[in-house]
């Protein structure tokens, strides 16, 4: 590698510090979410400065409907047009109620948190561009990375956890011990990731297992702490599926069968466990449980497709369905279930993305498990578990968690 190659990969790896340090929240960390974003355009110019990147059919696929989806939201469409859109009669009545003429709409009807929510995608973008080709930092640096940086992650959630001192946002989940993040299933999130990265490398590196097997006693019970079922649940099938990454001796049908029902079991306790889809502790705060979230989503969903609400404008549109009766001093500022929140704001065309995404990763994962090394062959559980927990919250909604699902996607295309 060039010296400005190796410098370019010691930047990417500060970038990466920084990221998952500073972006542990989608919302109360807006100056550190700002700077991560214009960071990481920097990058990504220095990156396509330094070299051509290379992208397969699949990821300019992937990258033309996305692009197709953000276009969309600032066409601009004439009353004639956008009154005429499913779920716009109530726009069209407020304009009327105020005496004034109808104007000139987006089809987002929060333009400008649809701008916020394409910006959000700076860092996840310029993080696996700068991870492709031979100026990207080794992939066992970068689990190395991410399993120090989760360690210390822990640590700190010890101290919230214990001594409730060290929290990092105003608005966070005390009591727990959320580390670097808001939320304290985000935290378990990136634990369940650093674990999974943190195998690999110890496998690749061939380390001391004694040096693996306390780095996962304390990354889990970093995971434990927080009480976040969703992760706990995940976590057992993430253990069952490094077992059968590592023994293939053990890839059996009995022994799949075996594991795959455990698996089944674990996930329908957590999601069907009384008061495990409450986001309230137990009911405390009436209209504020994921079933909730799920039945208003699916009316929003009806009401606005085919071409959905608009990135970004889910905080907004939700309020018109909440009960009035149940209003509080806590909002709701997602559907927890960040496949829902997808198709409700960007509709059909949000599809399009979905669907080459899902063919680039089978194709990956496929050629990764079969003859990657140990880090890039977690990189696709990674991405799994990420998908998975997506059900149920919003991971991918911090800029910590994107780029490093970012991370793990270039490492295995």
């Amino acid at each position: 590698m060039s010296e400005r190659g190796s410098w370019f990969a010691r930047a990417v790896l500060v970038y990466l510090v920084l990221v998952l340090v500073l972006g542990g929240s989608s919302s109360g960390g807006v100056v550190a979410n700002f700077a991560l974003q214009v960071l990481g355009a920097v990058l990504l110019g220095w990156r396509l400065w330094l070299a051509p990147v290379e992208l397969s059919l699949h990821i300019r696929r992937l990258g033309w409907a996305l692009l197709a989806l953000g276009v969309a939201q600032f066409m601009p469409l004439p009353p004639a047009i956008w009154t005429a859109l499913p779920g716009h009669a109530g726009v069209a009545q407020g304009f009327v109620l105020a005496g004034q003429p109808l104007p000139w709409l987006t089809l987002s009807l929060a333009p400008g948190r649809s701008l916020a929510a394409l910006a959000a995608l700076i860092p996840p973008l310029a993080l696996f561009m700068a991870m492709r080709g031979n100026l990207a930092p080794s992939t066992r640096s970068v689990a190395r990375l991410v399993v120090g940086v989760a360690v210390a992650s822990v640590a700190l959630g010890c101290a919230q956890w214990g001594a409730g001192v060290g929290y990092v946002y105003d608005i966070t989940n005390f009591g727990r011990g959320p580390g670097l993040f808001a939320n304290s299933n985000h935290q378990s999130s990136f634990l369940l990731i650093a674990l999974a990265l943190g195998a690999g490398w110890v496998m690749e590196a061939r380390l001391s297992r004694w040096l693996g097997r306390g780095m996962a006693v304390w990354l889990v019970f970093g995971v434990v702490i927080n009480l976040s079922l969703a992760c706990i649940a995940l976590l057992p099938i993430e253990a069952m599926a490094l077992m059968l990454l590592w023994r293939p001796q053990w890839r059996r049908v009995p022994v799949l069968a075996t594991m795959a029902g455990a698996g089944i079991f674990v996930l329908l306790a957590a999601l069907f466990w009384p008061g495990a889809n409450d986001l309230s502790a137990g009911g405390g705060l009436a209209g504020l449980s994921r079933r909730d979230f799920l039945v208003n989503g699916l009316h929003i969903l009806r009401d606005f497709a085919p071409l959905g609400t608009g990135l970004g404008s889910f905080t907004q549109i939700y309020r018109w369905y909440e009960n009035p009766a149940l209003a509080g001093l806590t909002f709701v500022n997602h559907a927890h279930d960040d496949w829902l929140e997808l198709l409700i704001e960007g509709g059909v065309l949000a599809v399009m993305p979905l669907v080459a995404f899902f063919a680039w990763l089978r194709a990956r994962w496929l050629a990764e498990w079969r003859h990657g090394g140990a880090v890039r062959q977690v990189a696709p559980l990674c991405i799994a578990i990420e998908m998975a927990h997506s059900l149920v919250d919003y991971p991918l909604r911090t800029a910590a968690l994107a780029g490093l699902f970012a991370v793990c996607c270039a490492m295995i295309d």
